[in-house]
């Protein structure tokens, strides 16, 4: 047998210790690269998050936030260019630390934008979201401060973003609705509002009676809260079943005095009813 050659894996214990002591000398040469490389990456992190609170408030300032209706168009666009703008710079920092950490940006870029198909494919309903946002905002369907109901959820519109469409419900929930989820939109505040009251008596009354109080009722009640647009309507009976007979009153008012305006009616119009001595 030829034992002049030891097999590769009896090496010296030797040998593998220089090596270990070699790659944590190479380590230890590399270390003020790597130290200046993490300081230059947190630099810019810190630079970054300053121009993103210093973006913010610039865009607060130009896009100024009003409550009155009017404005609502303003600060759906405060909030559109805000979810723009943290979205784009979030991108830039990510991209400056990579490469302040020696990431090859171009090359990353080169491959996200083979790979964007594949991406796009996967991420559908992210895309989708986006476009349906775009839309919303060039339709002017929405705006922020508008009362609406998408969703299945009704409920005030706080923000609108490029991705999500954010709702505070009337009991304080908050909703937030991906914009591709939106299709039909109920605005509630536009132009003006139809204040919508329907009594149900028993039946067996006088129904023409009735009719005939309770406009009398709506006109007073017109002059008392100086109605500017219409005094409140009795349509007449919409309906009848087992239980009795509805009678409909509606009146068109400005959008921020409906549920007001509704409950006015109805207390007249119980009211009426119990001085006419009929049985709602």
């Amino acid at each position: 047998m030829n034992g002049g050659n030891m097999p590769a894996a009896a090496q010296s214990p030797f040998s593998e210790l220089e090596e270990v002591m070699s790659g944590w000398e190479k380590i230890w040469n590399d270390l003020p690269l790597i130290l200046t490389r993490l300081l230059a990456a947190a630099l810019l992190v810190a630079a970054g998050l300053l121009l993103l609170r210093l973006g913010r408030r610039i865009i607060k300032k130009i896009c100024r936030h009003r409550q009155d209706r009017q404005f609502g168009q303003q600060r759906t666009l405060h909030s559109l260019f805000l979810s723009l703008f943290n979205y784009t710079m979030y991108f830039a920092i990510a991209m400056m630390v990579l490469s302040a950490l020696g990431v090859d940006v171009s090359s990353l870029l080169a491959v996200a934008g083979v790979g964007g198909v594949a991406i796009g494919f996967g991420c559908q309903s992210l895309v989708k979201d986006f476009v349906s946002g775009l839309f919303l905002w060039v339709e002017g369907r929405i705006n922020v401060g508008d009362v609406v109901t998408v969703g299945g959820q009704t409920g005030t519109v706080e923000a609108m973003a490029l991705r999500t469409t954010t709702l505070r419900g009337t009991n304080g929930n908050l909703f937030t609705i991906p914009n591709g989820d939106i299709r039909t939109v109920i605005n509630m505040t536009r132009d003006y509002r139809c204040a919508l009251v329907n009594i149900t008596i028993a039946h067996g009354q006088d129904i023409p009676h009735i009719l005939s109080a309770l406009q009398d009722t709506m006109d007073e009640l017109g002059k008392r809260l100086e109605l500017e647009q219409e005094t409140p309507q009795v349509i007449g009976l919409t309906a009848s079943d087992a239980r009795g007979a509805t009678i409909c009153i509606q009146c068109k008012c400005p959008v921020e005095e409906g549920w007001a305006l509704e409950r006015e009616i109805r207390l007249a119009a119980l009211e009426c009813l119990a001085k006419e001595g009929y049985k709602p």
